[in-house]
């Protein structure tokens, strides 16, 4: 059976969990007004700059109230444990969780709904395989900036970052409670989510790097989807996402919770996210799961889908890894409300300006269908109806390419079932 793609209204999410990134310095880890910073990889000259930064959000309902670093590390392992999972280079940077020199920046998210507050930014001291084996051959410059061998010395300051990262979950666990608890009631609009919108300024990446949220929280006893509605749970998230109205600047979302706690509510709160421009990635307990690594390249285009009777405004961001693989990418359709659809699948580069992208079987725009994952929804308030498929090629500043779908036909024409795409960078 073919669904038939007729004009159909698109469009626009607003909000901002915005603001400005956090200052950049050098040498020891510092203390400022309760915030630890270690940012002597922040901004070394010879190396790359990551384009990821990521905010790890530590919901203090789930922290243990300790004054003391040796009641911190009694009390909270759990809390412990996962801020070094992301900042260990021997563990993060093996496994893809965290990119070298990529900044982390921790924070406190109250209770009461008011504003997140730093405890801890730094860059993870670290070097790419091709980096560190220029290193080894004495090929490469780096040693200007060690005092002695400069492996050895990166060792030294990786271990003093994650001593630094302790320090500022310890301060953390100052403001947390003395019996953890879960979240309750309407997870829409909780404190914790009422308190990641209130937290401006705070929670975006500077200008040309992406972000990446990692939530500590406890959703086991929240309320998600309305059993009596008819609507599905992800249609149930979207609809209230769009009504909390925050961004997550088209962001990879990782939720973590306590060792023993059952995640729930996944379908809803992907709705949730998507409305809101997040992705949600990882859903887990106890530890973080790795999911695309850090884009190596970023490019922005802007430009017009071919619907069937008129145009359609888009954006894109294409992103890969350096591995042939799309990491944090998207396509936006404009209109009076924002519908931003993940991009995954392979990009292949003849050059820096020459690329040919194709999807791969995760849906495409079937995330904005009633049930994603299930069996294919198509309908004119999807996303280029719910079309599967996608393919580019980019060549110089100018993007071309289609959204297709075998079982879509375009308009009145039964042989049609692409819609092309156009864009330029910007």
């Amino acid at each position: 059976m073919r669904h038939l793609l007729a004009p159909a209204a698109t469009a626009a999410v607003a909000l901002s969990l915005a603001g400005c990134g956090t200052g950049t310095g050098g040498g020891e880890a510092t203390v400022s007004t309760g915030l630890i910073r270690s940012e002597a990889y922040c901004n070394r000259q010879g190396l790359t700059a990551p384009l990821r930064q990521t905010f790890i959000l530590i919901d203090a309902k789930v922290v243990k109230k300790s004054a003391l670093a040796t009641e911190f590390a009694e009390r909270n392992a759990f809390i412990r444990d996962l801020g070094l999972a992301f900042a260990n280079p021997a563990l993060a940077l093996a496994s893809g969780l965290s990119d070298p020199r990529e900044r982390i920046t921790i924070l406190l998210v109250p209770a009461d709904g008011s504003p997140a507050q730093p405890v801890f930014t730094g860059c993870i001291p670290g070097l790419s395989p091709d980096e560190e084996a220029a290193a080894r051959s004495g090929n490469s410059g780096l040693g200007e900036f060690f005092t002695g061998d400069a492996l050895s010395e990166m060792a030294k300051e990786a271990e003093q970052f994650q001593i630094a990262i302790v320090g500022g979950l310890t301060n953390a666990a100052k403001s947390g409670v003395d019996v953890p608890e879960p979240q309750t009631g309407p997870v829409a609009s909780s404190a914790l989510f009422s308190a990641i919108r209130a937290s401006r300024g705070v929670l975006e990446p500077p200008k040309g790097t992406l972000a990446r949220y990692v939530i500590v929280t406890n959703l086991s006893a929240a309320d998600f989807e309305d059993p009596a509605s008819a609507d599905t749970p992800h249609t149930q998230g979207r609809t209230a996402g769009a009504k909390a109205g925050g961004d997550f600047l088209l962001s990879d979302v990782m939720i973590v919770q306590p060792d023993g706690t059952a995640p729930k509510g996944k379908e809803f709160l992907e709705g949730f996210l998507l409305a809101q421009g997040g992705r949600l990635v990882s859903y887990s307990s106890g530890k973080p799961v790795a999911g695309e690594r850090a884009p190596k390249a970023v490019r922005y285009f802007e430009g017009e889908a071919a619907y069937p009777g008129r145009s359609e405004r888009v954006t894109l961001r294409i992103a890969d890894d350096g591995k042939g693989n799309l990491s944090s990418s998207w396509l936006t359709m404009l209109g009076g409300v924002n519908k931003p659809i993940p991009l995954t699948g392979q990009i292949s580069c003849s050059s820096p300006t020459i690329c040919k992208i194709a999807s791969d079987d995760k849906g495409f725009a079937q995330a904005w269908s009633p049930q994603p994952g299930g069996e294919p929804e198509f309908a004119n308030d999807i996303p280029f109806g719910g079309m599967r498929n996608f393919s580019f090629a980019i060549t110089g500043k100018d993007l071309k390419g289609e959204a297709s779908d075998p079982m879509v036909q375009i308009g009145n024409d039964d042989a049609k079932s692409a819609i092309a795409i156009t864009a330029s960078e910007r």
